[in-house]
């Protein structure tokens, strides 16, 4: 392979021995290369680019913990999707940090953070309000009158009080340091991904 094309590869994200049956084709395989493969180097455009997908991707993911939908299927398809999510932001972010001529293990550690901080919510999200496959089943199917969602609401509005009030003292601060660490992995994320984009590109030795 020519040394000029098999940068134009690296710099795109795609495997240095993929080659396509057509102009077309081998388009299509790059996109699936940048968010599926481990290999090559990623520029800032297409990783700017990636990362605003992936983390659209997540915000619609959310969908997902409806009840319509854990009721049928419970939260499998929701982990499923996080699954291929995650291993696409590292996926993008080893690549780019790899341009950049660094090591790619701060990803891994970024990502297995998050793991774990999902891991958590999953608890705290079949624990606390329910969401198991046969509790949300039940509502589907109207059995759960509306009194459960009235006190779903009020608790809610309870946190929200606590969390903008000063008269609840320790437990409002404890409750705003709880909410701060569950929001602390997807904010680190954020700005790992901010500072893996800003960082220049080092030509390939």
């Amino acid at each position: 392979m020519p040394a000029r094309l098999c940068e134009r590869r690296l710099s795109i994200g795609l495997p240095i021995g993929h080659h396509g049956d057509a102009k077309g084709g081998a388009r299509r395989m790059d996109v699936f290369a940048v968010f599926t493969s481990t290999a090559g180097r990623l520029a800032q455009k297409p990783f700017w680019l990636g990362v605003v997908a992936i983390y659209l991707a997540g915000l619609a993911a959310q969908m997902l913990l409806s009840t319509q939908v854990i009721g049928r299927l419970s939260l499998w398809p929701f982990i499923a999707v996080q699954a291929v999510l995650i291993w696409a932001w590292v996926a993008l972010h080893i690549k780019r940090l790899r341009d950049a001529g660094r090591a790619g293990g701060a990803a891994i550690g970024v990502a297995a953070i998050y793991v774990l901080a999902l891991v958590l919510l999953l608890i705290f999200v079949a624990y606390f309000t329910g969401f198991s496959a046969d509790a949300a089943a039940e509502q589907v199917r109207g059995e759960q009158g509306p009194a459960s969602n009235f006190i779903g609401l009020m608790i809610v509005l309870a946190i929200l009080s606590a969390l903008s009030s000063p008269d609840y003292g320790v437990f409002a601060l404890i409750l705003k340091g709880l909410v701060l660490i569950a929001c602390l992995p997807a904010l680190v994320s954020f700005a790992f991904s901010l500072w893996a984009g800003t960082r220049p590109s080092i030509p390939a030795a």
